[in-house]
């Protein structure tokens, strides 16, 4: 089975888990509880049990924090 992922800009991966209770095992999105999300350039979980809108715009958040340090 396949499990729901999805990639953010070049940094982040959203992934759906069956949540805390369940051991944050990654799940198709219909059977998701909430979505982790993973930052793939340090290897680690910056977020955990979001809903999806919430998980999208931490990401989209954070990359526009990056890009406007870079430009400045």
């Amino acid at each position: 089975m396949s499990y729901f992922q999805m990639k953010v800009g070049n940094r982040f991966t959203i992934v759906a888990t069956n949540g805390a209770a369940n051991g944050h095992q990654p799940v198709c999105k219909s059977e998701a509880t909430g979505f982790d999300v993973f930052d793939r350039a340090s290897c680690r979980t910056v977020a955990r049990d979001e809903p999806f809108d919430k998980a999208f715009d931490f990401c989209t958040l954070r990359l526009a924090v990056v890009v406007t340090k870079r430009t400045q």
